[in-house]
């Protein structure tokens, strides 16, 4: 079956997969959830793009090499964004889960003002749209999800 020009680009906070360290030895761990449930298939059916956070914070030659090894497994490509530890503080632990989760679930006090969170949160979503934009063309299918 020939794949279609039009390729499913999937944006979210997280890839499908995780990467974890065992002393020295860095290694993939395949993700979990409704959202790679959902979308793997039809990723790995049509192919397909998925950008998003690897999870960790291994040197980017690392993150690379095994990402072009779990993409040939999935069957579709796997590109990661990478981010921080202080990135990841301030907008997915900061603005995302304690502003814009509170606000969607009508807690409001329970969020928790920092303008620092703010920040944290428009620089990396540049950082997303600028990898976004790296790798995709204007024939392309964009889903971004979620809020973060």
């Amino acid at each position: 079956m020939e794949k279609p020009e039009t390729r499913l680009v999937a944006v979210s906070n997280r890839l499908p997969v995780a990467l974890s360290q065992e002393k020295e030895e860095w290694r993939i761990e395949p993700g979990s959830g409704g959202l790679v449930t959902a979308l793997a298939p039809v990723l790995r059916n049509r192919g397909g793009l998925w950008i998003g956070w690897a999870g960790g914070s291994a040197e980017d030659q690392v993150v690379r090499r095994l990402l072009k090894d779990a993409s040939s497994q999935a069957g579709y490509h796997l590109h990661p964004v990478a981010l921080s530890a202080e990135e990841v503080a301030g907008y997915y632990h900061g603005f995302s889960n304690e502003i814009i989760w509170p606000l969607f679930h009508d807690l409001q006090t329970r969020c928790n003002f920092k303008p620092e969170y703010w920040y944290a949160y428009l620089s990396v979503n540049e950082k997303f749209a600028k990898v976004t934009g790296e790798n995709t063309s204007s024939e392309d299918y964009i889903w971004v999800h979620d809020y973060h």
